[in-house]
């Protein structure tokens, strides 16, 4: 599939938006003592993502660390479109909340991406395990 050079690179400034929001988000605030504020790592944990692309019906996995049941990669497995964060994508909104994927829960976020009309083309889902 090919992109115009502009939506290419809105995709990618998109795509490193995200990595910058997870990077940061593993950092958490710890009040200490007197009111001191310190940044300390989190513990780290198993950062699922997925790039999803949309037909006007179906959002499918093009790209994903996600295993099935199975054990198999879920390239070319589809969004249930009974989920909230399919509801959320095709109205052009993030979604941020819990999800069940292939039987397990996560932390997670999907955010949609559109072109340069403002068509729906894809989406991005990042998520931790609960």
């Amino acid at each position: 599939m090919r992109m115009h050079p502009s939506t290419l690179s809105r995709t990618c400034r998109r795509i490193a938006f995200v990595l910058v929001f997870v990077a940061v988000g593993a950092l958490v605030a710890e009040i200490q003592g007197a009111g001191g504020l310190r940044l300390v790592p989190q513990t780290p944990a198993t950062l699922q993502a997925t790039i999803f692309s949309y037909d006007g019906h179906e959002f499918v996995r093009t790209n994903s660390t996600l295993r099935t049941e199975a054990g198999k990669s879920a390239v070319n497995t589809k969004l249930d479109h009974d989920t909230p964060a399919y509801r959320a994508l095709v109205q052009k909104h993030s979604y941020t909340g819990d999800a069940t994927v292939f039987g397990k829960r996560y932390d997670a976020r999907y955010a949609p991406l559109t072109d340069s009309s403002g068509r729906v083309t894809g989406a991005l889902f990042v998520a931790v395990p609960e």
